[in-house]
């Protein structure tokens, strides 16, 4: 049966979001009708629907308010994600005559997704963005019971997404009815060059995602602003906003850009010089991550910044695309001095970083997996 109607569901508003974004961009130019169900942490106003513009069509997405915190961890939020949990069923159900596939996104909508597709016999998608106990603050005493969980909506799905080859180590001692490796790849853009504005003499580091505590971004924008070599742009959204809206405002070299579109992050990226993927490797996820910013600065071909044991630093110390640090302020300080000495390496870099985009990475071959993965549902 071909299935041409699916309802993903994200536990964020999806503005923006860059997987869920591409993934239904895809779905929708091989003629499928997507909707989306995302929770808004910042609306109290209930479910608002509106249209996502893509570059291949529309998808309606109904935002379901309930206030909580990004980075705020399980404990804190723990009544606001029941509150949604309920809110993804009711909709599920009153719903259920216009979609046949669930997609689900992480642990946070697939229990209540797979529960769902039960009830209503349709199809599941369960889409790994990071691994549920790893990623999280899970209280201990819930670990073992939601992973248990995870490993059982796991086995249970008609198909199920991870972000890398190396996720199969972390959901080990599972049996996916059928798997599929799908990189946080970016889709190949024409870099829009910003002359005016962006000074060539300045060495530009950047940095655009969540802005949350574990991501050194406090450590590295104290070195940037000491130093009238470098500027630091940043764009994003979380807890540290105050924070950079500040520092933005006291420092010369340093500018926030709030919160910015998929397509207005990778112009900013472009347009800058050495980009940073920064996580703190005493979290069990990060060492299985898959940052966007890997990948983005491979396509881009713009060098870049990552910590010893954290995903894909083997490819950046391997194939000589960057630094690979330690996770502490001193040793970020010189990764990022060496770099910049090897200035004059950055053309030959960026050539070979797109080269590897191409043969290992490219959306291409990813939309190409999606399809095919959804054709065999």
């Amino acid at each position: 049966m071909n299935h041409k109607r699916i309802v993903f569901l994200r536990s964020n508003p999806v503005s923006p979001d860059s997987r869920v974004e591409k993934e239904v961009n895809c779905l929708i130019k091989e003629g499928y009708d997507v909707k989306i169900v995302a929770w808004d942490r910042y609306s109290k106003r209930g479910i608002e629907v509106s249209n996502l513009n893509f570059e291949n069509g529309k998808s309606k997405i109904y935002r379901v308010g309930i206030p909580a915190s990004f980075g705020g961890g399980v404990k804190k939020n723990l009544y606001p994600l029941l509150k949604f949990q309920l809110n993804l069923a009711i909709w599920l159900i009153k719903n259920r005559k216009s979609f046949d596939i669930i997609h689900a996104c992480d642990f946070d909508t697939a229990n209540t997704a797979l529960l769902c597709a039960k009830i209503l016999n349709k199809k599941i998608v369960y889409d790994i963005f990071d691994y549920y106990v790893d990623a999280f603050n899970i209280p201990r005493y819930l670990k073992n019971s939601v992973e248990k969980l995870d490993h059982k909506i796991i086995n249970t799905a008609d198909a199920v997404i991870i972000c890398s080859e190396q996720r199969k180590k972390q959901i080990k001692g599972t049996s996916p009815n059928k798997l599929t490796v799908i990189h946080n790849s970016p889709p190949i853009i024409e870099n829009k060059k910003r002359v005016d504005e962006f000074s060539e003499d300045i060495i530009k580091i950047c940095y655009v995602g969540i802005l949350e505590e574990r991501r050194f971004l406090k450590e590295l924008t104290e070195i940037i602003a000491n130093n009238s070599n470098y500027e630091f742009h940043v764009g994003g959204f979380g807890i540290l906003e105050g924070y950079f809206k500040e520092k933005s405002r006291e420092c010369s070299n340093i500018f926030y850009y709030g919160k910015l579109s998929y397509s207005k992050a990778l112009e900013l990226e472009g347009n800058c010089d050495i980009m940073t993927a920064i996580y703190d490797p005493e979290v069990p996820n990060h060492y299985y991550a898959a940052p966007n910013k890997f990948y983005e600065a491979l396509m881009l071909g713009k060098p870049i910044i990552m910590v010893n044991n954290t995903g894909m630093d083997d490819i950046v110390s391997r194939n000589n695309i960057g630094e690979v640090v330690e996770y502490n302020e001193e040793s970020l300080k010189l990764g990022l001095k060496n770099l910049i000495i090897r200035k004059s390496e950055w053309a030959e870099i960026s050539c070979k970083m797109k080269k590897l985009y191409e043969k290992d990475y490219s959306w291409n071959e990813m939309e190409r997996r999606l399809i095919n993965l959804y054709k065999s549902i």
